[in-house]
This record gives C-alpha cells, sequence and structure tokens, in this order.
C-alpha cells in the first residue's frame, strides 16, 4: 500500500514538475532520428517558430552554421550511446537573429538500453555571449593598442634620437665658441635640424590617426578618375620630364575604399616613381588593377632606378628607410601607404630589380557595401 501511494504522489507531482521545467527553460523532445516531437512555448519564443513550424522537423531548422560538422557529429555519437551532453550551441531563429544556449541533451532509453527519444533542456544565455564577445573585443583592442605604443615608443627612439643629438652637439658647440660667425652658422644648421623632427613626428601621429580610426567610411570609387585626380599634381613633372603614363583598370574599374586612403595611396607611389626615375631612359608609369576572387590588385610599374630588395627587403616600408641618395627623399611616403593599407586589411608587396624598375602590388579587400570597416575585426 505504501509503495503504490507513493507512486501514486509521485505521478501525480508530475504535471508540477513539467510546469516548473516548462516556466524556467527551453524544452525540445525528439525521437530517435531527431525529429522534433515536442516543443514548449519558450522555444517558440525563442526561435521565433511556431509549434506547427517545428513539430516534424529536425533541430537543422535553427542550425546557425557556426559549429562545425565534428562538433555536432560528436553530440550525435554522445547521446546515440545513451550519454548526456552538455554544452553551449549558438542557434538562428526564424529572422536570421542569433542566440546562444547553455544545452543539456539527455537520452531515454528503453529495455535494451538503446535511446528512443531525447529531451534538449536549455536556457538562454545569448546577453552572457554577448558580454564575453565584448570582453574579447576589449582585451583584442587593448593587445592591439599596447602593441602600437610599443611600435611608437620604438619609433620614436630609433627616429629622434639622431636628430636631437645632433641639436645637442650643436648648442654645446655654440656655448663653447666665442667666434660670432661661427655661433651663426650652428644656429643656421639648427632649423633644418629642427624641420626634420617636425616633419617626423607629424607623420608619425598620422599614421597613428589610421591606427586610432577604428571605423572609416568606404564609398564606391571610380579607379581611372582617382589616379587621373591624383597626376594633376604631378602635371609640371610629367611635362618636364617627358614621363609616359599608362592606366588600365578596364578588369576592376571600380573599388569600394576610403577616397582619402587612395588618393594618398597613389600620391605617393606616383611620386616615389617619379623621385627615382632613371637618368637614362624616359619614365613610364604603367597602372593596373585587375579582380582577383573578392580582391582587387593594383599595381604601380616604373622603369626607374629599381631597388636592391636582397639588401632592403625587410626596411622597404619602414619609416626614414631610403634607398637611393635623393635630396627630397624623406623614406615616410611608403611607411604611410603601408600604414593606410594595413588599415584596410590589405596587403602590399614590391617587386623590384636595380636599374631596370621595380613594382608595388596592393591587394585591396573590397567591401561592396557602405558600412564602416573595422580594423581590429
Amino acid at each position: 500500500m505504501g509503495t503504490a501511494k507513493k507512486t501514486q504522489q509521485g505521478d501525480n507531482e508530475l504535471p508540477y514538475y513539467k510546469h516548473a521545467l516548462d516556466q524556467s527553460s527551453i524544452v525540445a523532445i525528439t525521437n530517435q532520428k531527431g525529429i522534433i516531437t515536442h516543443v514548449n512555448e519558450n522555444f517558440c519564443k525563442i526561435s521565433k517558430y511556431s509549434k506547427e513550424e517545428l513539430l516534424g522537423q529536425d533541430h537543422r531548422i535553427i542550425n546557425s552554421g557556426h559549429h562545425s560538422k565534428e562538433f555536432i557529429r560528436e553530440i550525435w555519437t554522445t547521446i546515440a550511446n545513451g550519454k548526456i551532453w552538455k554544452g553551449e550551441l549558438k542557434n538562428k531563429a526564424k529572422d536570421s537573429t542569433f542566440y546562444w544556449v547553455d544545452t543539456t541533451i539527455i537520452p531515454f532509453l528503453d529495455q535494451y538500453g538503446k535511446p528512443y527519444q531525447y529531451v534538449a533542456i536549455r536556457s538562454d544565455i545569448t546577453d552572457k555571449k554577448k558580454g564575453e564577445e565584448e570582453i574579447k573585443k576589449m582585451l583584442i583592442k587593448a593587445e592591439y593598442q599596447n602593441k602600437q605604443l610599443i611600435d611608437f615608443c620604438n619609433i620614436i627612439s630609433h627616429n629622434l634620437r639622431a636628430p636631437l643629438v645632433n641639436i645637442s652637439m650643436l648648442l654645446d658647440f655654440m656655448e663653447e665658441t666665442e667666434k660670432e660667425d661661427e655661433k651663426e652658422e650652428a644656429f643656421q644648421k639648427i632649423g633644418p635640424v629642427v624641420n626634420h623632427i617636425n616633419e617626423i613626428f607629424n607623420k608619425l601621429v598620422e599614421s597613428l590617426q589610421v591606427k586610432q580610426d577604428l571605423e572609416i567610411l568606404s564609398k564606391e570609387l571610380d579607379f581611372r578618375k582617382c589616379i587621373e585626380k591624383s597626376l594633376i599634381d604631378f602635371q609640371t613633372q610629367i611635362k618636364e620630364y617627358n614621363i609616359t603614363t599608362e592606366i588600365d583598370c578596364s578588369e576592376a574599374p571600380t573599388v569600394y575604399y576610403p577616397e582619402k586612403y587612395l588618393d594618398s595611396i597613389f600620391s605617393n607611389l606616383i611620386s616615389n616613381a617619379i623621385k627615382y626615375r632613371s637618368p637614362d631612359r624616359n619614365l613610364v608609369v604603367k597602372i593596373k588593377t585587375k579582380q582577383i576572387n573578392n580582391d582587387i590588385h593594383l599595381s604601380i610599374e616604373d622603369n626607374g632606378l629599381g631597388i636592391n630588395l636582397k639588401r632592403h627587403k625587410d626596411s622597404i616600408f619602414k619609416i626614414r628607410r631610403t634607398f637611393h641618395k635623393h635630396p627630397d627623399a624623406k623614406g615616410l611616403g611608403l611607411f604611410m601607404t603601408k600604414t593606410q593599407i594595413d588599415a584596410m586589411d590589405g596587403e602590399i608587396w614590391v617587386e623590384s630589380q636595380e636599374q631596370i624598375g621595380s613594382t608595388f602590388f596592393i591587394k585591396i579587400n573590397n567591401q561592396k557595401d557602405e558600412k564602416s570597416k573595422n580594423i581590429i575585426g
């Protein structure tokens, strides 16, 4: 009698347990093949599907594609062997929004120990996962900015030490000498050094601003128009030195990119080609664009002096590095160009032979929308 009474009492309590579970959790039941046979209101609410749309389906209806096939296979292997699986799943609702659930899948076993149905009990952890993602982004940003700071300190140390030492020596000389003409000569030498420091500092600040701009607007640009606009600034030199320019944008006529970056890239690379032209032949600059998969490849080729890549390969895009003696060479243009390209997840490299010429290649991650580009991903 006592046992029967307890069994009856347990059976009477089952609806209360089910009610408590339905109120607090997201519940789904499937048969042994994974076909959904029951869902509660919470499941419908978070998935945005009705019961009629879910019953008879399997869980692929809410598959987000986030998890690998191996991950899903591991879940099925576990529960098919009669074991409970616990973990976190990212699902996709009917309106294509994503949500995360902490999931426990319990196999119900028949008399032979084989699963005949599965009960999945879930809880919504979307806010928790968003918080974790924000923390992750903040850590990545902090690490990125810390690296920037280290790089900035190293650049300042490497590039400003020499001119500062130069100024210090000139000032010491002015204090030690009693000749006014020598003092005047030393004073005249300080001005260019100060201007040199100021130029480096301004370029470093500009490069930091590029890196600090975590979001910058891209828009559709016409390659040929951008190139021709840049060439206007060099018309005097083009005419004086009888320079030929060849433009071929037929394969990739447009690009989605920040306009100020693209203008700067063309200006710096065309300026370099003119600056380091060969005295033995008229300069020819060839600018071409290609579409390769989802990327655009831009090339700027010249028949100038070329670069000794064996000697300078690792320092081409570093600040204050020059490869030919030229009064206007400052070693800032390529540094700034690479900074801007890096900011847009692109790549730049060069192929060159001395006395034959150089070709700079740029791979552009073509973003076909007007959304801002996040440079730290």
